[in-house]
């Protein structure tokens, strides 16, 4: 489905019902706005993971702007904020007044960014695999060694990890890229995971170089996120490289009242790869249907 902005098209998708019958009671469960990371990715690899939340909450699925099948606007518009804009409009377009949202890696950024400028609609965040910065995080350093890629790779991995992550992003190198350094993305016990989940998802390198030279260089919400009112769980695996623990803490410690679930085996692909031990948190995090 399409919804129409101003300037783009957003595509979305929804999963679960968003009244459920319960014990001979109507009743209406939270509605779990979910936005994928990349970015230049869209939020096909989030199903096999977050699925099973639909008996829980009602999955909304967004592919943001630039991304998956939503439109191409110029990539000048396709900033954060934007961003956290178009949902916000969406929720809208849908008559969803509030909502708890799902953010993951770099959706995680949307997901501060949507629950600072439209707080009334942001009843609750999850964070999971995320950070308040691309900057170094020197807090935790000396007590948690932050997880690396080159503790677990060898040379040649290395070396095409730091062709993309230096900007040299092309179609070529971005298939290197995630044949040869997506498996790391996972816990040892779970390189097979990445690339069954990338492998669902499309990417766009444009939006992916716009991001990596455009937009991350320039991001760091550690000065705002005392100013988060929505009730927040931050979820990180424990062997995430990408977005380390470190970082997590940060977000626990800065957001006022957020409770932190650090996942023991298991790195960027949390909801994939501990898939109990993540529904937990979070089923624990959503609140309870309610009586109609």
């Amino acid at each position: 489905m399409h919804a129409h902005l101003p300037d783009t098209t957003l595509f979305y998708d929804i999963d679960g019902a968003e009244y459920d019958p319960g014990s001979g009671e109507l009743l209406r469960k939270p509605v779990l706005v979910v936005l994928h990371g990349g970015l230049g990715f869209d939020h096909a690899y989030l199903k096999p993971g977050l699925g099973p939340l639909r008996d829980h909450a009602q999955l909304l699925y967004v592919d943001l702007r630039g991304q998956g099948r939503s439109g191409r606007p110029p990539l000048e518009t396709c900033t954060l904020e934007q961003m956290a804009d178009d949902v916000a409009a969406l929720c809208a377009s849908l008559g969803l007044p509030h909502v708890h949202v799902f953010g993951h890696s770099a959706g995680g950024f949307v997901a501060l960014h949507l629950a600072l400028r439209h707080p009334a609609l942001v009843a609750g965040l999850i964070l999971c695999g995320s950070s308040p910065t691309v900057r170094p995080i020197i807090e935790d350093e000396a007590a948690e060694p932050a997880p690396s890629l080159a503790s677990r790779a060898g040379p040649k991995t290395l070396a095409v990890a730091g062709r993309v992550f230096g900007g040299d992003i092309t179609e070529e190198s971005v298939d290197d890229f995630f044949r040869e350094v997506g498996p790391f993305y996972a816990a040892p016990a779970h390189m097979h995971v990445p690339p069954r989940l990338t492998a669902l998802s499309t990417v766009d390198v444009a939006m992916m170089r716009h991001f990596m030279t455009a937009i991350a260089p320039g991001y760091d919400l550690r000065p705002r996120l005392g100013g988060i009112a929505a009730r927040t769980l931050v979820i990180v695996g424990r062997e995430d490289w990408v977005c380390p623990p470190r970082a997590s803490r940060a977000l626990a410690r800065g957001i006022p009242g957020a409770r932190l679930v650090v996942l023991d085996d298991a790195g960027h692909f949390t909801f994939s790869e501990t898939p109990a031990a993540f529904l937990d948190a979070v089923v624990g995090f959503l609140p309870p249907a309610a009586t109609v």
